[in-house]
């Protein structure tokens, strides 16, 4: 049988019914839960990982100054005159073609209150319509259909 190892006391003292424990390494008291036996302050845990472990920042995303899926395009120029065919180099062909020039990104309309509403609206008295149909329809294929409908009224609803 191994012996037991004696358990060290560290300084302690209570405040407004909390504990406070002596930290082992550099004895700053730390806050700590009522059956612990011994702490680490957080300043100590810190030191010991950056001895391991230095902080490296995380790098940050850094643009090839090409458009969004370019490397899908059929041909694609970029401002040097390097022609790529479905995102592979062509060097044979470089400064042959014009720059590509990238299409400006279409952005839907905002809608107001008052046509979001008639929208709801109208969406709303298809989907009873379309629940009556529904009910009428003979043929599995035609219920499909109508499900179908309905399923993209129900997202419009929500």
């Amino acid at each position: 049988m191994g012996k037991k190892k004696d358990i060290i006391q560290y300084a302690e003292y209570y405040q407004d019914g909390d504990r406070y424990l002596e930290c082992k390494v550099c004895g700053q008291f730390t806050k700590t839960d009522p059956n612990a036996t011994a702490t680490t302050c957080h300043e100590c845990v810190r030191e010991l990982y950056e001895k391991d472990f230095p902080y490296v920042p995380p790098k940050k995303y850094q643009g090839s100054g090409r458009p969004r899926g370019w490397a899908f395009m059929k041909v694609f120029v970029d401002k040097q005159g390097n022609v790529f065919h479905k995102g592979k180099e062509q060097p044979d062909l470089k400064g042959t073609l014009p720059p590509t020039k990238p299409k400006p990104v279409s952005k839907k309309p905002k809608l107001s209150k008052a046509q979001k509403a008639s929208l709801k609206r109208q969406a709303m008295i298809t989907f009873h319509k379309l629940k009556k149909s529904l009910a009428k329809a003979k043929t599995k294929k035609a219920k499909k259909e109508i499900q179908r409908e309905i399923r993209k009224i129900e997202k419009i609803i929500k």
